[in-house]
């Protein structure tokens, strides 16, 4: 079970944002109902289910969730099943949602289908996998232990799947599965969803080979390491990496700089990186990067892009700063840092979903 959930864990660090129920074991997995086909309409919702009397218990550090109290606010729910769980179901409608500037009023949930079964486990769901995971995701996690969201919805069981409901309380949405342009298209419309405004012009600067020349006319990524980082203290390499139990992981990937190089080493392969120049800011003991050079220092860099430990700083093409975060980067914004490069996590590559 240690390995199952250590990739599990390293799935999220690959950019799989959004996935609620980690790691719950072959016993709880073997709960799970079959996963249900997608029709090409949606049942009716019953009419005798209240949508603002749905609820979920107050869970870890989220109060309880009352849908009826959200009224006068639009609400969009994103329930994840098993198949967007395992099978990356979703995935440009989650980068939509970790892109999108969305206005005051209005305010998402991310919600795990859970077996009822599992119910027996949620204080270790909760303080071993769902507890660590949420300062990682965009939304707030809950739990439903026995899908009551799912069937209230009329939503097909074991999918993504994804409900706006209207300032008035009305439900505006339903969608289960993959989400192509149109549909993209209307949800953005619905939650009055802005793309983000380009970002400033890149400061002049010079690491090592890499400069603002070098750079003209393609992207470019700085990697700032705020310490040395050795093959073995990195999480998940099949080779002389991290091995550790669930927690050791979970505490592991958690440190800024190892968590910079688990990306680096394992997740942004060479061939996803063609054209896209980049250096790193920092040492690495039995780990490299093909094509990017590591460099000790940089503090004229570090001081014109305002990163004084780790961090990552993406130029876009047309010289703007597209990203830039410092510390910790959560695993939501690793996920919009790759879109933002075009890169397409591991976990991903080869799967027939949401076809670009």
């Amino acid at each position: 079970m240690a390995a199952w959930t250590k990739r599990k864990i390293l799935k999220l660090a690959a950019g799989i944002v959004g996935v609620v129920v980690l790691g719950l074991g072959a016993v709880v997995w073997s709960m799970w109902p079959e996963v249900d086909d997608i029709p090409a309409q949606l049942d009716e919702i019953n009419p005798e289910v209240s949508i603002a009397e749905l609820e979920l218990d107050a869970q870890g550090p989220v109060p309880a969730l009352r849908l009826g109290d959200l009224q006068g606010k639009t609400v969009f729910i994103m329930i994840e099943g098993k198949e967007s769980m395992t099978g990356g179901e979703g995935k440009l409608l989650r980068r939509a949602l970790h892109r999108w500037t969305l206005p005051a009023d209005v305010v998402g949930f991310s919600v795990g289908d859970a077996p009822a079964g599992a119910m027996i486990m949620k204080g270790k769901i909760e303080s071993d996998f769902v507890g660590p995971m949420r300062d990682e995701l965009k939304l707030p996690i809950y739990v439903d232990f026995g899908g009551k969201f799912t069937d209230a919805f009329s939503l097909p069981k074991g999918h993504l799947g994804f409900v706006v409901i209207d300032a008035k309380g009305e439900v505006a949405l339903r969608h289960a599965g993959d989400a192509d342009e149109a549909t993209l298209a209307e949800i953005k419309s619905l939650l009055r969803a802005e793309e983000p405004p380009p970002g400033p012009p890149a400061p002049k600067f010079a690491i090592g080979e890499l400069d603002s020349d070098s750079c003209a006319g393609r992207f470019c990524v700085l990697v700032f390491l705020d310490t040395k980082v050795a093959r073995a203290e990195i999480p998940g390499l099949e080779d002389g990496g991290f091995d550790g139990e669930m927690q050791a992981v979970f505490e592991q990937i958690k440190k800024p700089s190892i968590r910079l190089a688990r990306i680096l080493a394992a997740d942004w392969e060479p061939e996803q990186r063609a054209g896209i120049g980049g250096v790193i800011v920092g040492e690495a003991e039995g780990w490299e990067v093909e094509g990017w050079a590591f460099v000790p220092e940089a503090a004229e860099a570090r001081a014109a892009f305002g990163i004084d430990g780790a961090g990552l700083v993406i130029i876009d093409d047309q010289g703007r700063v597209a990203f830039s975060e410092a510390g910790r980067v959560p695993f939501w914004k690793l996920s919009l840092a790759a879109d933002v490069l075009g890169i397409e996590a591991k976990e991903f590559r080869g799967r027939k979903r949401d076809d670009k």
